[in-house]
């Protein structure tokens, strides 16, 4: 069984742990931009110098974000840790808090997710918001990476 497959139920698992959102999209979403930003589910930090950590490689500017949207929503928020206090360095070791504060990340954004089964919409998704116009990944890469690791 391919480690994606096995992923989908993790993240589903960690989203009801902490009441957030777990709809079939939000976990495909947060599955796939695993599938890619990790390299197939194999890196918790980017090679070289790079800010980004976890199996998602949230940027510390992505964490603020969440911690911002989170003070102004706290009693949205009634299970997760305090994360004005959370480092960027423990989203390498702690996949909960990382697939966590991804949603809450998601969660923010105006747009409604796509589909679940839109794999195209969903990448593009994930370029517009997680990866942005300035980064290196196309919506390909977030499609193809979900293709090859979690179907």
């Amino acid at each position: 069984m391919k480690t994606g497959v096995l992923f989908f139920t993790y993240v589903k698992a960690v989203l009801e742990h902490f009441q957030l959102p777990a709809s079939p999209a939000a976990v495909q979403l947060l599955v796939m931009i695993a599938a890619h930003e990790s390299g197939g589910f194999r890196y918790v930090k980017q090679m070289g110098n790079g800010p980004a950590k976890g199996l998602l490689q949230m940027e510390p500017i992505g964490l603020q974000e969440v911690v911002r949207y989170s003070q102004l929503r706290s009693t949205r928020f009634p299970l997760l840790p305090d994360l004005q206090a959370v480092h960027i360095n423990q989203l390498v070791f702690d996949t909960w808090l990382a697939i966590a504060v991804g949603r809450v990340f998601f969660m923010a954004k105006p747009e409604p997710l796509p589909e679940p089964d839109d794999i195209e919409g969903l990448a593009r998704y994930a370029k517009k918001y997680w990866n942005t116009e300035a980064g290196k990944a196309t919506t390909d890469d977030y499609a193809n990476a979900y293709r090859e690791h979690c179907l």
